[in-house]
């Protein structure tokens, strides 16, 4: 408790006071908290340090899978000290950074694509720490920076393929947001191959939010909601929500009116609570056991190779009663072999132009 309630104190320091008193006060809370008292300065000693987004640490998400991984590699010993910063502002991603290259951190994740900008110029600042950044474009290029890159039309696949096997009008949808963002495009392109490798005959809507306002990016909850529900009165009966809050409103919207639900990113169990009963699952990016092999890597003093996580259906919840046992078993196996590269989504890696 006492940690976790440092922890939180941290957050509010990086957010109300100006950055060279947070650091001073930062310094002075971690001993008071009873951190690890390993000497980060010391060569013998490996220290991680992870930055979240404007989202949790338990996030029931990318965060939370990737601190996972930071935990194990702490247990097995393969690092000596982990510690993580909550950001609750964009604008607190560079100092919460800088917080870690300033205590003399080895490696520095920071977690979400809206942190990118911030970690490329740290690793620029900072050669002698490596920097890994989840969720973040691996055209990103620099000698001590790794981005770790997901399959999320192995996820979409995964999500069409269960809805495929739960419908009963033989029809499904999806509500994504825009096109123009990469993983978007995968999850929900994935999700049209994952029901129409199921059932050739499964009538398959997408639809992308590609004429609102830029600033609703991801926050669209009312276009999600309006776009689910439309699908609904043309015959859907599931509906895959992806990109935030937009997809999130697809989501509710589609749970509220009886029919079933997929979500994204998150375990929208606990994110979308009107989902309740009506949430088959979500499709989840694991990173666990890509960022424990990272440090297993760094820690033998060679750098990481290409950075690829996993997807992997969130569990079915309330739902578990609905969905048969043998298409639980399946999806399994599609899970398995679609990591295998056994079986082939064929989803470019972005729109074409």
């Amino acid at each position: 408790m006492m940690r976790g309630a440092c922890s939180v104190f941290r957050v509010y320091l990086s957010t109300c006071l100006p950055a060279l008193l947070v650091l001073s006060i930062l310094s002075l809370l971690l001993a008071a908290c009873n951190l690890s008292k390993a000497d980060c300065a010391r060569s013998d000693v490996l220290c991680v340090g992870l930055v979240t987004d404007t989202g949790k640490l338990q996030d029931h998400g990318l965060t939370q899978s990737a601190w996972e991984g930071i935990q194990k590699a702490l247990s097995d010993g393969v690092i000596q000290k982990a510690d993580a910063i909550e950001s609750v502002d964009a604008r607190d991603y560079a100092k919460n950074i800088a917080f870690f290259t300033q205590s003399h951190y080895d490696v520095i994740i920071t977690s979400g694509m809206g942190l990118a900008d911030e970690t490329l110029q740290a690793a620029h600042l900072n050669p002698g720490s490596v920097f890994i950044g989840l969720d973040q474009p691996p055209e990103l290029t620099h000698p001590n920076f790794h981005a770790v890159s997901f399959p999320e039309d192995q996820g979409g696949f995964l999500a069409g393929a269960l809805a495929a096997g739960m419908t009963q009008t033989g029809i499904v949808g999806a509500a994504c947001e825009t096109a123009g963002i990469a993983s978007n495009w995968r999850a929900c392109e994935g999700f049209r191959a994952g029901a129409q490798y199921i059932n050739p005959e499964v009538i398959v809507f997408i639809s992308y939010r590609e004429e609102g306002a830029s600033e609703d990016l991801f926050k669209d909850n009312a276009w999600g909601s309006a776009t689910a529900l439309g699908m609904l009165r043309d015959g859907a009966d599931v509906i895959f929500g992806v990109g935030g809050g937009t997809g999130e409103g697809a989501t509710a919207a589609a749970a509220g009116a009886g029919a079933w639900s997929l979500g994204s990113e998150q375990d929208q169990f606990y994110v979308t609570r009107e989902a309740g009963s009506r949430l088959l699952s979500s499709i989840l990016p694991q990173a666990s056991q890509v960022i424990y092999e990272a440090l297993v890597s760094i820690q033998k003093g060679t750098p990481p190779g290409a950075l690829v996580g996993s997807m992997q259906l969130a569990p079915y919840h309330k739902a578990g009663h609905f969905v048969p046992l043998d298409l639980q078993a399946r999806l399994l196996e599609l899970q398995i072999k679609l990591k295998s590269g056994e079986i082939k989504t064929h989803i470019a890696a972005e729109k074409p132009k």
